[in-house]
């Protein structure tokens, strides 16, 4: 077996697992699944056909890990488990923190850029954007606080567009 075949081998494998993977983020993001996820398994379930279908693209392939990632590590635990209540504390001090150093037209933003650094999908970009430019105008304590429930909280992804 050449070298070659082996690469052939493990990215059919990779297409295989993306194929599963996307038939699982898309009975889970069906309407009658018992637990009601955000976009980003719906986000997840394109990028797994995409790859299941074209397993030889990287760029696909490494924004499915990332989406991958991203996923598990917010969705370690079930809507409902005991460690939700403390992420959403988590995520409503960060509100309160980030819309205490903004005007009211930046601060009436912050809910939706919070949900969409946590949750992997096509608004994150955006996001990390926003969040880029409110930082900036928090105070020293107020964004070191900040910074610390970012790292917490946000996906992997956001945190390394942060740089944190």
């Amino acid at each position: 077996m050449a070298l070659s075949d082996a690469c052939f081998d493990f990215l059919w494998a990779v297409g295989d697992a993306s194929k599963k993977l996307a038939e699982g983020a898309h009975w889970y993001s069906s309407p009658d699944s018992p637990i009601q996820y955000g976009e980003e398994i719906d986000a997840l379930r394109r990028a797994s056909m995409k790859v299941a279908s074209d397993p030889w693209d990287s760029e696909a392939g490494a924004l499915l890990l990332r989406l991958a990632a991203s996923v598990m590590r917010y969705h370690d635990a079930p809507p409902g488990a005991s460690e939700e209540p403390k992420r959403q504390e988590e995520m409503t001090a960060l509100i309160r923190l980030l819309q205490s150093g903004l005007d009211a037209r930046e601060a009436s933003t912050v809910p939706a850029v919070v949900e969409n650094i946590v949750r992997e999908g096509p608004s994150t970009a955006g996001a990390v954007s926003s969040l880029k430019s409110m930082l900036p105008k928090l105070g020293k304590a107020t964004y070191d606080t900040a910074v610390k429930i970012i790292s917490d909280i946000a996906s992997a992804s956001v945190k390394k567009m942060l740089g944190l």
